[in-house]
This record gives C-alpha cells, sequence and structure tokens, in this order.
C-alpha cells in the first residue's frame, strides 16, 4: 500500500445473498459520516446494484461501469444523498455483460479526500470478488445464524487468508434468537475469525428500506441501529485488524474434516 494514502478501503463481502449485506455497508457508511469522518459508499455489486435504491437515488447514465471502462471518472459518477450528504459511487442499472472489476483496486487507490471507502460486494465466490479483495485493505463478512449463510461465509474468509487480505470479523445479522439458529460460538468455530457484532432481526430495517432511508436515520433508537453503531466503534478503534486465527487445533481441525470426508 502506498504510503501516500490516507484512506482505508474496507470491504462489505458475504458467501451468499439475502443476509443483509448492502444494509450493513450503507448503514455502516453512514454512521462513519455521522462521526465526522469523509466516506463513501461505492457499489460493486454490478449484476444487482441496490445501494442508490436504499438511498432513494435517482440513477444517472454514469456509474461505476464507465468508470471501471475508462469511459469516465471516479468523480463524474459519484452522487451525493441529499438528506445525509453521504456521498454514493453507484453501479449502473443498465446491463453491461462485459464489465468486471479488474480495474477497481486502481480506481479506489486512486479516490483521494476520504477517510473510509466502504464497498459494497457481490455475494459468493466470484473473479469480481477477488478483485475486490484485493483492492481492500480489510473486510467484514456478513451472515445469517444459519448453516448454509455460515458455510458460505467460512469459504470467503477462507479467500482471504489465501489472498492474505486481513478480515476485521464477522458480523451476525438478523438474529431472531429462534432455537435452531447457531450460536457465537458455533459460527466462530466455522469461521476461524471473532464475530464483531450481532444484529438482531428488526421490524424497522425493511421498512427503513421502503422509506429509502438508512436505518440509523430513520430510526436511530431502534434494536438494529443500535448495534450498528457498537459495530462501527469497534470497527474504527485503535489496533491492528483482527487476523484470521490458524492455530495447531485450527489445522488439526480443517485435517480431520478432510479425512473424514473421503
Amino acid at each position: 500500500m502506498p504510503s501516500e494514502r490516507k484512506n482505508k478501503i474496507l470491504g462489505v463481502v458475504s458467501g451468499k445473498g439475502g443476509v443483509g449485506k448492502s444494509v450493513i455497508a450503507i448503514n455502516t457508511a453512514m454512521l462513519l459520516k455521522r462521526q465526522g469522518r469523509n466516506s463513501i459508499i461505492v457499489d460493486c455489486d454490478l449484476s444487482n446494484p441496490s445501494a442508490g435504491l436504499h438511498l432513494g437515488l435517482s440513477y444517472g447514465a454514469i456509474g461505476i461501469q464507465e468508470v471501471l471502462q475508462g469511459k469516465a471518472k471516479a468523480a463524474d459518477a459519484i452522487v451525493v444523498q441529499p438528506q445525509s450528504g453521504l456521498r454514493v459511487l453507484p453501479a449502473s442499472l443498465k446491463y453491461h455483460p462485459d464489465v468486471g472489476l479488474k480495474n477497481l483496486k486502481n480506481i479506489l487507490w486512486g479516490m483521494s479526500g476520504y477517510d473510509y471507502i466502504v464497498v459494497d460486494s457481490p455475494p459468493g465466490i466470484t473473479d469480481d470478488v477477488e478483485y475486490i479483495l484485493d483492492a481492500c485493505d480489510e473486510v467484514v463478512v456478513v451472515t445469517t445464524p444459519d448453516v448454509p449463510s455460515a458455510t458460505s461465509a467460512a469459504k470467503v474468509i477462507s479467500l482471504c487468508k489465501d489472498k492474505k487480505t486481513p478480515v476485521k470479523g464477522v458480523v451476525v445479522n438478523r438474529i431472531s434468537g429462534a432455537a435452531f439458529e447457531l450460536t457465537n460460538r458455533e459460527i466462530e468455530t466455522m469461521a476461524e475469525v471473532p464475530i464483531v457484532a450481532n444484529i438482531p432481526e428488526d421490524s424497522l430495517v425493511p421498512e427503513s428500506i421502503a422509506a429509502r432511508t438508512p436505518i440509523v436515520l430513520y430510526k436511530s433508537s431502534s434494536p438494529a441501529s443500535k448495534r450498528l453503531k457498537d459495530f462501527v466503534s469497534v470497527l474504527t478503534s485503535v489496533g491492528e485488524p483482527m487476523q484470521i486465527r490458524d492455530t495447531v487445533f485450527h489445522r488439526l481441525k480443517r485435517f480431520f474434516r478432510k479425512l473424514f470426508r473421503r
């Protein structure tokens, strides 16, 4: 990382869709701004962009796809939500089948003047997600407390380890307290990284999405808003990013998993 680059690029990723990743990314960027940090959210889900929709923004002719193609500069595509002043680099709703995120690192690293660049990633493990991991200084992985989501999150974390991208931790979203949900300990055992936030299921979140207003602005005292505020406090705490734990115990555990799958 060049010494002259002062901002932090934070990726918000998930192993599968439907876990509330975009809600986490948007509200994180909003809370960072409300802390007085100059932040921007970049929508890198080229197939199903949603940041602009969540924020009630009108999509223009220029999005990150045109920037990736070299047809426009990032500054030309950035829009501002009037309600909050949050800056957004949206993805165009127009279908661009031949556009990928190969040039993303150069674009993000060239965006000066921001304290935080929050990247809303597409779900899963794809070439575009790998380009996002290459561009980010650290990531948080969002999951819901169920086996399919947590398993997918563990796969993304394994990819982060392979690419040496620091993982700040896991955000467990939409917790209802049902008996069938995984516990924090079970999720951490699967993910091999610590949980940094537990966000409860909150009926005001879909209501805030319908109102095109981030939940932390729509109802700052709601259960989800309170936990999101705690999460951003952890996110901005002084110290090194939490690294993936790779102790002898975890290596042995992976060995026996592979052994009994044969």
